[in-house]
């Protein structure tokens, strides 16, 4: 169970490559404020500032970073909910994949492990997920066609 996501930016591979692994750009597009760097192994902690979910405090752990091609993290999906034991609970996979395409970038998400979640959280988890990726895909693109 894992959810796929796939859009054409306008833009060099490198410009979008900055904006999805410079944490001050990511921040301004993703609608998070942190600290920190994006680096194999690295917790990074983030508070969300869109008006719907400001505030909620989450983290993503870097996995991967092979430059202009792939960026992953872990993290817990969905909304963070205050009596579930994080600890216990199985991170899903965030895989941002770049590709050279006729016009610009073609940037695919693949976010997987859901059917590691527990059955109480896996179906709207995924979800909620599936319609965020689909927000920030638009996010991304605005970001980086406006700020190229």
């Amino acid at each position: 169970m894992k959810i796929e996501k796939s859009i054409l930016i306008r833009a060099p591979r490198s410009r979008v490559w900055r904006a999805i692994t410079d944490t001050r750009e990511f921040s301004q597009w993703f609608g998070v404020e942190m600290a920190g760097a994006f680096k194999p192994g690295a917790r990074l902690q983030m508070t969300t500032t869109h008006e719907e979910y400001k505030g909620i405090v989450f983290h993503v752990t870097v996995e991967q970073m092979e430059p202009e091609h792939t960026f992953s993290w872990r993290w817990h999906p969905g909304a963070v909910e205050p009596d579930l034991d994080y600890e216990k609970e199985p991170m899903t996979l965030v895989e941002f994949k770049l590709e050279e395409a006729h016009g610009g970038t073609m940037v695919r998400i693949v976010e997987s492990g859901f059917d590691q979640l527990s059955l109480e959280r896996r179906t709207k988890a995924y979800k909620d997920n599936s319609e965020g990726w689909d927000a920030q895909m638009k996010s991304l693109e605005q970001y980086v066609v406006r700020s190229a």
